[in-house]
C-alpha cells in the first residue's frame, strides 16, 4: 500500500464520513468496476465524471470522490478503501493479521496466537485473513503490516541453506 492511498484514507476516515456510504461505494465500485475506468480515464472530461459521482454515489462521499477525480487518483480507490477500514479498526484497538499456513490452525492455535499479538501490539483482538499455502510445507507466516514472522518449514529450510552457503 502506498503513501498516497494512506493519506487518503487518513483524510476519509478524519471526514467522519459514515462507514455506510463509505461501504456503499466501495460495493458500487466492486459491482461495477467499469465505474473507476470511466472516472479515471483521461477521455471523459471532469465535468461529466462529476455529473456522474453525483448521480451515481451517496451523498456523503461525493465531495470526496470529486477530489479524487480532480487528482486524477480514482484507480487508487481499492488502496484508498483497504486503507480506510484497516485505519478504523486500528482505531477500534483491532489488529489486523494475514496467517499463511500450510495446514488450517485449530481454534486453540489460532486463539494462542491471538493471544500473543495481542500482547505484543497492545490491542483488544485480531482480525485474521487467512491463506492456505500448500508451499510452506508445514508450519505458518504471520504478516502484521510490513513485519512478517516466518515459522514454516520453507523458510527454515531457507534459512539453513543461508547459513550452509556462507561458511
Amino acid at each position: 500500500m502506498n503513501q498516497t492511498a494512506i493519506n487518503y484514507a487518513t483524510a476519509l476516515y478524519e471526514l467522519s464520513i459514515p462507514g455506510e456510504a463509505v461501504d456503499e461505494t466501495a460495493g458500487l465500485f466492486a459491482q461495477a468496476p467499469q465505474l473507476q475506468q470511466v472516472l479515471s480515464s483521461p477521455v471523459t472530461s471532469l465535468k461529466e465524471k462529476h455529473a456522474a459521482i453525483v448521480r451515481i454515489f451517496p451523498p456523503a462521499m461525493q465531495n470526496f470522490l470529486k477530489e479524487l477525480c480532480d487528482n486524477q487518483d480514482v484507480d487508487r480507490i481499492g488502496e484508498i478503501l483497504e486503507a480506510y477500514r484497516g485505519l478504523c479498526l486500528e482505531k477500534e484497538g483491532i489488529l489486523q493479521a494475514e496467517l499463511r499456513c500450510a495446514a488450517r490452525p485449530s481454534g486453540e492455535q489460532l486463539e494462542q496466537m491471538t493471544g500473543r499479538l495481542c500482547r505484543k501490539y497492545h490491542k483488544s483482538d485480531v482480525r485474521w485473513t487467512i491463506r492456505h499455502d500448500p508451499t510452506l510445507i508445514g508450519g505458518f507466516v504471520i504478516r502484521v503490516g510490513d513485519v512478517e514472522s516466518d515459522w514454516s518449514l520453507k523458510g527454515r529450510l531457507k534459512q539453513l541453506q543461508q547459513k550452509l552457503m556462507w561458511r
